[in-house]
């Protein structure tokens, strides 16, 4: 599942019940789109009623999509064509010219109540022989007559908490689970995803016990909540997230918080992972951002032929423009936006050049981000020097506290990293070190070392937020 909702270049549809034996066809967003409003509205209604009716049906597939409601049970599709469980499509009809340019207009919107991140399962019905606690098809064409514009109809329908949102990109669809296992001493945004994840079904079934913290460390309290999981919903114990424990957390997820209809609990932005954005580009300002442009910056140094840029999180032209030029070296679409594809490029890149660097504490020496987030628990030679680091700027800020340099990341390396942050007012998890905490450590040190003058209450010279 991405991290954001996207609009699907294809939708799989079911062309029956979800459990009959009945053919799959795929089909362009778009055009399912046009067939479903097609086969559930006139094209001679106002069209502002058309737009309405056809943002919730785009609502309702993207729904579908997005929470992977058929395909975490174990279907091989996206949406079935039957009413009774989703909307119409008839499949090869004629489709209507007035339909058709509208759907073109707003194929790439979606409704979502305030605050949340999924598109609303947008119930609705004609109002006449059925009526719903949604949209009524009939009424649109009222409100429509009576002046009201499209969005002014949604909110009549649904409630003043809902939103439009507009511009959505459009993906190639993706993999629901990752393409390899998931399983203890993984990382990243799939495994912080997944902890977020049980942590909310245990509040269903309290058996499961709670990850703490929910950091995409996949760590010994992260193996024991799957495997109860697993336990819980019949599944091999085994601890590992592989597709079937992959697909089942989020079918359960769905279920308990009800994302799949009207009365949806909602699904926060807190509850994604805060690893990494699914995309990035000009104009936005993150950590995501930061970490981009650390691992751009560092390419640059050992690729004559990509452009460093400014390192501050804020992406501006010359981010776009090191990322263009990242994307003309390694032969991507030259877009200047990170999508997944260039994103796991550049980490392949920054990983490769990280593999023939010893991670030695020397004097002087400036190591690079080691690429994973270090944090109670952590291991390793990285460890080691991010502890030789602190003990160094420890001498000129007393109160950073010495640690002991032995590779592990105890509760002294937390409460060192805790101080450090405090000390230059770092807006970043005191609980971990990631590529924006380890470039600031890294630059006090070398600032330091190298015999800058810091006094009392002075920063450095240099941008460390």
């Amino acid at each position: 599942m991405s991290l954001y909702p996207t609009i699907p270049k294809d939708i799989v549809v079911h062309l029956g019940a979800p459990s009959s034996d009945a053919q799959n066809v795929t089909v362009s967003f778009s055009d399912y789109i046009k067939n479903v409003a097609s086969s559930e509205i006139y094209p001679t209604w106002p069209i502002e009623a058309i737009k309405a009716n056809v943002l919730a049906q785009i609502s309702v597939a993207l729904n579908r999509v997005y929470t992977g409601y058929y395909r975490n049970r174990g279907y091989d599709f996206d949406i079935t064509n039957s009413p009774a469980y989703d909307q119409t499509f008839i499949y090869q009809r004629n489709v209507y010219e007035s339909i058709s340019s509208v759907v073109d207009q707003i194929y790439d919107s979606y409704i979502r109540r305030l605050g949340r991140v999924e598109p609303l399962f947008a119930q609705f019905c004609d109002g006449v022989e059925i009526t719903c606690n949604g949209l009524q098809q009939w009424d649109t064409v009222e409100y429509a007559n009576q002046g009201l514009n499209y969005e002014e109809i949604i909110r009549r329908s649904y409630g003043n908490d809902v939103e439009i949102i507009t511009d959505v990109p459009q993906e190639s669809g993706a993999p629901t689970a990752p393409l390899e296992p998931l399983s203890e001493g993984d990382s990243g945004a799939a495994v912080e995803i997944m902890q977020i994840r049980l942590n909310r079904i245990s509040a269903n079934y309290p058996g499961i016990p709670k990850i703490y913290p929910t950091d995409g460390f996949f760590d010994v309290s992260t193996a024991n909540a799957v495997r109860k999981f697993q336990e819980v919903f019949n599944l091999t114990p085994d601890g590992i997230i592989g597709p079937a424990t992959w697909n089942r957390v989020n079918a359960i997820y769905g279920a308990v918080k009800d994302l799949y209809s009207i009365s949806s609990e909602g699904l926060t932005v807190s509850e994604l992972a805060t690893a990494y954005e699914r995309e990035l580009r000009e104009g936005v300002n993150s950590p995501g951002v930061f970490t981009l442009q650390y691992y751009l910056a560092y390419i640059s140094l050992f690729i004559p032929t990509v452009e460093s840029p400014t390192v501050d999180g804020s992406f501006g032209t010359g981010t776009r423009d090191s990322v263009i030029s990242f994307q003309k070296t390694y032969g991507l679409p030259e877009t200047g936006i990170v999508d997944e594809r260039t994103w796991n490029t550049i980490e392949d890149v920054y990983y490769g050049i990280l593999e023939g660097i010893p991670y030695e504490f020397e004097e002087g020496l400036i190591l690079p981000y080691p690429g994973r987030v270090l944090r109670v628990g952590s291991e390793g030679d990285d460890v080691r020097a991010l502890q030789g680091y602190l003990n160094y700027i420890s001498g000129v800020y007393p109160e950073i506290p010495r640690v002991s340099v032995d590779g592990v990341f105890g509760e002294s390396t937390a409460e060192a990293v805790r101080a450090f942050n405090t000390r230059f007012d770092l807006p970043t998890s005191p609980e971990r070190v990631n590529a924006q905490t380890w470039n600031a450590i890294v630059n006090v040190y070398d600032d330091l070392y190298t015999g800058s003058v810091v006094r009392e209450d002075q920063f450095p010279g240099y941008n460390i937020g």
